[in-house]
């Protein structure tokens, strides 16, 4: 029964228990036009049942031609959801009208839930192609001959040595599709979502993270205003059994160099030289992290904002990822990096192989080197360029490019994929040509970037200066900078309107959008505050 809101006198929703039924949705990459068909390309419903409902884990496979061993399998993957099987029920009135149509109108309808779907078999991979194999393929001919029980044919079949058989290679010979449980015929760069965990799962895999983590580290987000200026307590309290000389040590790298990341600083911390210590338990008594951003995965100095310090764009990082890692390359978020800061081990590695593990040059780009790496570490020419442009640089810094302009970015990002493509001689020979900037272009990118920066920062200062207005109670004008500007931002737009609706003409004021009338029906007419332009 709906229930009355008191004081309010509004019906609400009824409500309704939910149902006992549990039901398994499989969500089947197809058109189904018979459901026991269906329910035989997935194995049958004990198999089915086996496989996902019981919890075992194991894939669900596919076979669209079920009688055919050779069909190649679609895996799918049981995953907990809460969903709800609703049942819709229409009641329809014809009536047939003096023209003899006939005419619908729904009269009624109807939903309540049925049950709850609690599991679903989902299919992430392609379903779009199949393995047909050969009449003459051994494997083929005897899980046929399995199927009928031909024991003379098996026999034969058994004392023939398919390898001494001349294989023809245009033929392919595929391994058997029934023994292929891969779903890609080749390799694709898409990645599909994951599947919702239940709060009791998130929970459970945060903690773990944490465990991971192992240390009590101050940890932010970009968008947080406030950076920490001291380690949190159960840092400090861990801090009291790491030597006073380690703290300084770690304390000298920070002061020549305010942001470092964490795998150069575990080059520079060896926990050989700490007391088996590793740099992830001193450096929470030191610094923060930043989950996201520029500067992410990098060890910040405490009470050091590098969103307020324009010099800290050589401290950004530059995330280089490869679909297939070479296993001769070397990992620059692994790998054991050496730099010599001044107030670092002190010891000199010379040119060995291992003291520029950090330092993404030519020589890395050509050994696919993967990795997090600063901007001052960047030593390929047309990466270091568009890093050391002038133009391409920020009043203030944003979360996607730091201190770069995003066009610039994403010019490295783009050379970046061209230098990932570039087989090693082209490297060699074609590199600087290839990766070559049209600066002319950038430069039409930089200042459509700096337009949009500069009607962000307008915005965020007329916002401001309306808080202090109405914090104030109406007793402060808005300054004349911030007027001016957003009034200007106000004709620009309306006059791309007008071009686009065919007409030239604009207002040669914003005045008419009333953004700045001072006169409130809130105010009292004791503020004084009327503005006279």
């Amino acid at each position: 029964m709906a229930e009355k809101a008191g004081g309010a006198g509004e019906a609400m929703a009824a409500r309704h228990p939910l149902p006992e039924k549990m039901l398994l949705s499989v969500e089947y990459p197809g058109y189904v036009g018979d459901a026991d068909k269906a329910v035989l390309t997935l194995g049958g419903s004990r198999r089915l049942g086996r496989s996902a409902v019981a919890g075992s884990g194991a894939p669900v496979e596919l076979r669209y031609r079920y009688n055919d061993l050779s069909s190649h399998p679609i895996n799918g993957q049981t995953v907990p959801t809460q969903n709800l099987l609703i049942k819709v029920t229409r009641r329809v009135k014809r009536t047939q009208g003096p023209d003899g149509a006939v005419r619908r109108e729904c009269v009624h309808s109807d939903a309540r839930v049925v049950a709850v779907l609690d599991r679903t078999v989902r299919f992430r991979r392609l379903a779009d192609f199949q393995y047909i194999a050969s009449d003459n393929d051994m494997v083929a001919r005897l899980s046929r001959l399995g199927r009928t029980l031909d024991v003379d044919e098996i026999k034969r079949l058994g004392a023939s040595d398919p390898f001494e058989v001349a294989v023809d290679a245009a033929t392919g010979y595929l391994p058997a599709p029934f023994l292929d449980h891969r779903g890609w015929p080749a390799q694709y760069q898409s990645v599909g979502g994951e599947a919702a965990h239940s709060e009791a799962e998130a929970e459970a895999r945060r903690r773990r993270e944490l465990a991971r983590q192992g240390f009590n580290v101050a940890c932010i987000k970009y968008q947080d205003t406030e950076v920490p200026t001291a380690p949190t307590p159960a840092a400090s309290k861990d801090g009291e059994s790491i030597p006073a000389e380690l703290l300084q040590r770690a304390q000298r790298i920070l002061d020549e160099c305010p942001v470092v990341s964490r795998s150069v600083m575990e080059t520079l911390l060896p926990p050989g030289e700490c007391g088996g210590r590793k740099a992830s338990a001193i450096m929470p008594m030191l610094a923060y992290l930043m989950y996201n951003g520029p500067w992410r995965n990098c060890w910040i100095r405490l009470g050091y904002d590098p969103r307020t310090d324009p010099g800290s764009c050589k401290y950004q990082v530059l995330d280089i990822r490869y679909a297939t890692g070479n296993p001769s390359s070397l990992s620059a978020s692994r790998a054991h990096q050496s730099r010599r800061y001044s107030g670092g081990s002190g010891q000199a590695h010379g040119d060995s192989a291992r003291d520029r593990t950090h330092v993404y040059d030519a020589e890395a780009a050509h050994s696919r080197a993967t990795g997090i790496f600063q901007f001052m570490h960047v030593e390929v020419q047309p990466l270091r360029d568009l890093i050391d442009y002038s133009n391409g640089r920020r009043q203030t810094p944003c979360e996607y490019s730091g201190w770069l302009q995003p066009s610039v970015m994403r010019t490295m990002r783009t050379k970046l994929k061209t230098l990932k493509r570039m087989s090693g001689s082209a490297r060699q020979e074609d590199s600087q040509q290839t990766l070559a900037v049209d600066y002319g272009e950038l430069d039409r990118l930089i200042a459509a970037d700096r337009e949009a920066e500069e009607a962000e920062l307008a915005s965020e200062q007329m916002l401001s200066a309306r808080d202090g207005f109405a914090a104030s109670g109406g007793q402060q004008l808005l300054p004349q900078a911030v007027r001016e500007r957003v009034e200007a931002r106000v004709d620009q737009s309306m006059r791309a309107l007008r071009m686009q609706d065919g007409d030239g003409t604009s207002d040669e004021s914003g005045g008419e959008f009333g953004i700045f009338d001072d006169d409130d029906d809130d105010d009292d007419d004791d503020g004084g505050d009327d503005d006279d332009e």
